[in-house]
């Protein structure tokens, strides 16, 4: 019955009417949480394969499903079951399509919210596969992945126009792995028309388009930097798009955009236009607009917005991220890459990696932090932004140095090299006016920590690219071997009385003016690489544990005793792992010439440059995207000092 009422009614709507869509079939799951009749599953997963219900029943810790717009949709869960979804296939109604002419076009389309990610160097996949008259699954189409729901999403099936048993089905493997899952909702099986459509989804604004995942938004910038629009443009209809423009306005200017494109139904183009950031609020409207020189049919989902804040930093301050962290910890590749980045692009910005049950920890440190964060990685930014992830430090930075700084900070460290003693004496003087009990902390960190030690191997959960780049750590293994990894902004010491910093080692009354100063010493362990260390003071409100301030400085006097050829202040160099491009920074006190190298695991020099009279704070950039993957040693000589460093490059 169900097959003549339905292609009966079919056949004349389709014989009326050639040029207008017709729904031969559909289904939306409103009508409960058990499957539709004649709807069937294979699988072998424990809790039962795909499930319908609402998004919020249906979702996991690692596998959120966004809301849709529906009550029910159909979804399979890996991340909730850690279960045989290896072959998880749901099976549609079979269709009747022999009153179909051979010939006709025909769709099934659905919306789709499928991330296709990897996790542990598995990545998860999503099919649709057709069986005809009872025979083997063959495959019509692997879908893609995206981070938001596609609607629709779907696929052509023409070729079974005419065929008398046809069954589709979704089938979801999680490749024997813990992977995340997939999501449908509204079916429906169709004759297309000739309308033009198109629409525009996941608009933002976003930073490190090569470095870390696109969709990661941020909501504050400095003013003048450069960040990047980005978005996604789709075909939900079945008349290619050939050319489309992009209209973006901030309120006061309006640019257009013109883009070629080939996008037949359900494909996508992903744009990435630069934006330069201005002060204050920056609201910025991207209209899809000119598609195939006019206008489509539905454009009501043609606008897309994004904000962004512009803000001026402050002279006289410093933010101080702490990162929770640890080798076994396999998503804490992310708060490295994140760290390094900051690091790197705010000189402002102050780094501390707390590690936590591997070869770098501070126990007291750690202990610290535990109580703070629910989770890895995670952190601090001046203990006033507390257990966020490090890919918020950013905007809680921003924030930060929006703010004028209630104390300057100045600090000198003296080193003695027979002693291995290093002397901070940091002196204090407030801007504004404070009373309280204000604490005195002193933290000493390391960067370029190496070990060979299996416990310096690094868990990578980015692995295999799944999860999205992240700064060189996708071309790396799941396990990354303890001989290829080196660790920045390492928490070596606490000075004082720890964590929450020295009682009674500020005054409780300050008026606008008040100076005070302060000194600690600390023995630095034979195992630590003085030439690597910096010595970081911070001024702490014990009332609540906010960091009013801080102050970096590396440890003098690296090199040698010898103080009429200690030349280099310090050298760093960033990334690390490094993809295609690494960034050198060194002070030199005096100026002087420069030698720099990278040699391979084998000795030779595959990169040479020298420079001429160069003196201060320099930040050079390297080009490494010619050479191979592997283990790398840069080695930076000034009047004949020579100071190295280790790094890899993974691609």
């Amino acid at each position: 019955m169900l097959k003549k009422l339905l292609f009966a009614t079919a056949l004349v709507v389709f014989a009326s009417a050639m040029s207008a869509q017709t729904i031969l079939w559909q289904e939306n799951f409103e009508a409960g949480t058990t499957l539709p009749a004649g709807w069937t599953k294979q699988t072998a997963a424990t809790d039962g394969g795909w499930l319908i219900g609402t998004t919020t029943t249906l979702s996991s810790s690692s596998f959120p499903i966004p809301a849709n717009g529906s009550t029910n949709v159909l979804a399979t869960n890996d991340d909730k079951c850690n279960c045989n979804k290896l072959n998880d296939i749901i099976v549609l109604p079979t269709f009747y399509l022999d009153t179909i002419p051979v010939g006709t076009p025909m769709y099934l389309t659905f919306d789709l919210f499928f991330a296709k990610l990897s996790y542990q160097a598995v990545t998860e996949g999503l099919k649709v596969v057709a069986s005809v008259n009872g025979g083997a699954w063959t495959t019509v189409k692997d879908l893609k992945g995206r981070a938001f729901w596609v609607t629709p999403s779907g696929v052509d099936v023409s070729a079974y126009a005419g065929a008398p048993d046809v069954r589709f089905g979704l089938n979801y493997t999680d490749g024997g792995g813990w992977l995340y899952g997939a999501a449908v909702d509204n079916f429906k099986l169709l004759i297309p028309d000739n309308t033009l459509k198109a629409n525009m989804a996941g608009v933002g604004i976003s930073r490190y388009l090569d470095a870390i995942p696109a969709y990661l938004n941020y909501s504050k910038f400095w003013t003048g930097g450069e960040m990047f629009l980005t978005g996604t443009v789709g075909n939900p209809g079945f008349v290619a798009i050939d050319s489309f423009d992009l209209v973006i306005s901030n309120g006061t200017n309006t640019v257009t955009n013109h883009y070629v494109a080939s996008l037949p139904f359900d494909e996508t183009f992903d744009f990435e236009i630069p934006y330069t950031v201005k002060q204050g609020a920056n609201p910025v409207t991207i209209t899809l607009a000119n598609i195939n020189g006019g206008a489509d049919n539905d454009p009501a989902d043609n606008v897309g917005n994004a904000t962004v804040e512009g803000v001026t930093p402050v002279a006289g301050r410093k933010v101080v991220g702490e990162e929770a962290t640890g080798t076994w910890c396999q998503w804490c590749p992310r708060g490295a890459v994140m760290m390094d980045f900051l690091t790197s692009e705010y000189p402002n910005f102050v780094g501390i990696a707390v590690h936590n049950a591997d070869p770098m920890v501070v126990g007291a440190y750690d202990a610290a932090m535990g109580g703070l964060i629910g989770g890895y990685p995670s952190g601090l930014v001046d203990r006033t932004f507390n257990d966020i992830d490090p890919t918020e430090f950013e905007n809680a930075f921003i924030d930060r140095m929006s703010q004028e700084p209630v104390v300057t900070i100045n600090q000198n460290v003296a080193y003695d090299d027979a002693t291995r003693t290093a002397t901070v004496s940091s002196y204090f003087k407030f801007q504004q006016e404070k009373n309280g009990d204000f604490r005195v902390l002193v933290v000493f960190t390391e960067d370029d920590v190496t070990g060979t030690a299996t416990t310096y191997a690094q868990k990578n959960a980015y692995a295999g690219g799944g999860a999205g780049p992240m700064g060189g750590y996708e071309s790396l293994p799941a396990t990354i071997p303890a001989a290829q990894m080196v660790y920045d902004h390492v928490a070596r010491a606490l000075v004082g009385d720890g964590f929450g910093g020295t009682a009674n080692s500020a005054p409780p009354t300050n008026p606008v003016g008040t100076v005070f100063s302060y000194e600690n010493t600390y023995v630095i362990p034979a195992a630590y690489d003085v030439t690597q260390m910096h010595a970081i003071t911070m001024l702490l409100d014990n009332a609540t544990g906010e960091i009013l301030n801080a102050e970096q400085t590396d440890i003098p006097n690296l090199f040698t005793a010898t103080k009429d050829i200690d030349q280099l202040v310090s050298v760093k160099m960033f990334p690390n792992p490094v993809v295609d491009e690494a960034t050198i920074k060194l002070n030199l006190k005096e100026t002087s010439d420069l030698q720099i190298r990278i040699v391979d695991a084998y000795g030779k020099v595959a990169i040479e440059r020298n420079y001429s009279n160069v003196s201060g704070e320099q930040q050079l950039p390297f080009r490494v995207g010619n050479l191979a993957s592997g283990a790398y040693m840069m080695s930076v000589t000034s009047k004949g000092q020579t100071v190295t460093k280790p790094f890899v490059i993974a691609r």
